[in-house]
């Protein structure tokens, strides 16, 4: 159709049928102006070209609109902000000082100017191979560091920073065996602590319960039931914190007649806690630590640090035949992967299952003692 002049408003305009690529047609309407051209007869039909070349080029009548700008992926330093507020608001306060202390002191140097999606399994891999042959770290150091690190890229991967991880190195770290104080050593330690209670309550109890230090120096009197003969793990006292035990949940523990003995000793009523300062306040670590490795001087003990009483406690259970799912309880361990530890302690008691085997076959329709 060629170009019409409005006779109301005297403006040059087109108007015509388009059939599109798809074989699809549409009416299509314009003036000059709108395409960069006079209003004048000639320009309407410039006009019109101008559309329908549009039109066959992109379906369109409308300019392409430009591609939405390309998101920029943040770099490990940029990221890791995020990545510790997490920690922060769902982490126990030391997890997530640990963890600041892992990015500042491993993590970030190695790869903090590195964008997420640049991280490559070579560059985890030398970084795996570097840590433990020039660093010399311990493997189940390195598997934490590579674990953690992988964490915070699976977070970056579901906020939508990139698409999909590495392929992630494989670092085999085998919990070691605990150490811990022969029968005839916790003898002497308790007896070195003699004269200088309350330490030797605190020490007792711990050799006998197999609590953490953290709760040990939280435990609460309310929390001790000196007739029924137990305590509840209720609180954890950590860098000057009380928060919930380290497995997020609480425990009760029977106490020995040697532990009753001793905290009804030292039943005071200056403050809520059991163990605490003249003054009622909590005991900070480097405070328990002296009176400790004073305690072992005394003993003619090597220095030890009390959670060495917590692997004492659940060896000696072992060896005495106590079975892993109550040394666990006991514990308060997320996982039996951590109180498989001290199964090697128990040798007679594995023989004595296997003994059971060249007993006579249960009668027919009898079911097997002990089941």
């Amino acid at each position: 159709m060629p170009a019409k002049r409005d006779k109301r408003t005297g403006h040059w305009f087109f108007r015509k049928m388009v059939t599109f690529p798809d074989g699809s047609k549409r009416r299509i309407f314009g003036v000059p102006t709108d395409y960069g051209q006079k209003d004048t007869a000639e320009g309407a039909r410039e006009a019109e070209r101008i559309a329908i070349t549009r039109i066959r080029e992109s379906g369109s009548t409308e300019p392409k609109p430009a591609a939405p700008a390309v998101k920029e992926v943040p770099t490990v330093e940029d990221f890791a902000p995020t990545w510790l507020a997490k920690s922060q608001a769902d982490d126990k306060p030391s997890s997530y000082e640990h963890k600041i202390h892992t990015f500042n002191g491993h993590i970030l140097p190695r790869f903090g100017k590195l964008r997420l999606n640049e991280i490559t399994f070579d560059l985890v891999e030398d970084w795996r191979l570097s840590m433990l042959n020039e660093k010399q770290l311990k493997p189940a150091t390195a598997a934490r560091l590579l674990s953690e690190f992988r964490a915070m890229l699976n977070y970056a991967r579901r906020k939508g920073h990139i698409v999909a991880l590495p392929e992630w190195p494989k670092q085999s770290a085998p919990l070691p065996r605990p150490e811990f104080l022969t029968f005839e050593e916790t003898d002497r330690l308790i007896a070195a602590a003699e004269p200088m209670d309350p330490w030797k309550a605190m020490v007792i109890v711990a050799a006998r319960t197999g609590l953490r230090h953290g709760e040990l120096t939280a435990l609460r009197w309310e929390d001790v039931d000196l007739d029924g003969g137990k305590l509840s793990v209720v609180w954890n006292y950590v860098n000057g914190k009380m928060s919930t035990p380290k497995s997020g949940k609480g425990r009760e523990v029977p106490l020995s007649n040697d532990a009753l003995r001793a905290l009804r000793a030292i039943r005071h009523k200056r403050a809520p806690l059991v163990f605490c300062t003249p003054k009622g306040k909590p005991l900070e670590h480097w405070v328990t630590d002296n009176a400790l490795r004073l305690i072992c001087r005394h003993a003619k003990l090597m220095p030890i640090g009390w959670h060495k009483l917590r692997h004492t406690f659940a060896s000696h259970l072992a060896i005495r035949g106590v079975s892993l799912m109550a040394i666990r309880e006991l514990l308060g361990h997320a996982n039996i992967k951590m109180t498989l530890r001290y199964a090697h302690l128990a040798p007679e008691v594995r023989r004595d299952a296997v003994m059971l085997l060249d007993s006579p076959a249960p009668a027919k329709g009898k079911k097997p003692k002990g089941t």
